[in-house]
């Protein structure tokens, strides 16, 4: 976004905010390597970063949320309760465990997020993130068209690069085109585990 702070730092996350929701693209530290996000909400930020990995639009792509109970609207099952229990508590201690992040496949009411998060599919990868900046700029995000603080999550590089694991190396691959938050990623050796929560598959 032209004439955007290039630049910000973990102090300046409704700053961060409210660069997302007018549409813009951040790279920004995970928990394993550096993500590339934007408002989950927000097509032609989504479309923005599709182009700039030059990424297939079938593969769909994961959310952050910074809790469980974010998705009560949105999850379709009829025992939504529970399973949004279970997923918090089995996401952190997964994550404590195994120094590994988690993410989830949900079953959801399709219609009430653009469709491109979810791509060829029937389920939406969303996950409860750990990272206290990324927890706190989920909830910053929330908002009357994000009601879940979705943030999207993909790999900070053009397809088939290696994901970036700095802030020199994500602004090697992007420049000027987008934006950095310049602050610490939680350091996981592995990229998330991917579990479906209806049938318990572990799929990564």
């Amino acid at each position: 976004m032209a004439g955007s702070k290039q630049i910000f730092g973990a102090d300046e996350l409704d700053l961060v905010a409210n660069y997302l929701q007018a549409g813009g693209v951040l790279a920004y530290p995970s928990e394993s390597v550096w993500g590339l996000g934007c408002d989950a909400f927000n097509t032609d930020a989504i479309n923005q970063i599709i182009n700039l990995k030059h990424r297939d639009i079938g593969k769909g792509l994961i959310v952050l949320t910074d809790a469980a109970k974010r998705l009560k609207s949105l999850i379709d099952v009829s025992h939504e309760t529970s399973l949004l229990d279970y997923m918090q508590n089995f996401s952190d201690e997964f994550t404590h465990e195994h120094s590994r992040a988690l993410t989830w496949l949900i079953p959801i009411q399709s219609s009430a997020l653009p469709s491109v998060l979810i791509g060829s599919y029937d389920t939406l990868a969303v996950r409860i993130t750990i990272h206290p900046v990324l927890k706190d700029l989920c909830h910053a995000l929330i908002s009357p068209t994000n009601p879940y603080g979705f943030l999207v999550s993909t790999s900070c590089n053009p397809s088939k690069s290696t994901p970036a694991k700095n802030l020199t190396q994500a602004m090697g691959y992007f420049g000027n085109q987008i934006a950095y938050l310049d602050t610490d990623g939680l350091g996981f050796a592995q990229p998330s585990c991917i579990k479906d929560l209806l049938a318990g598959h572990i799929l990564r």
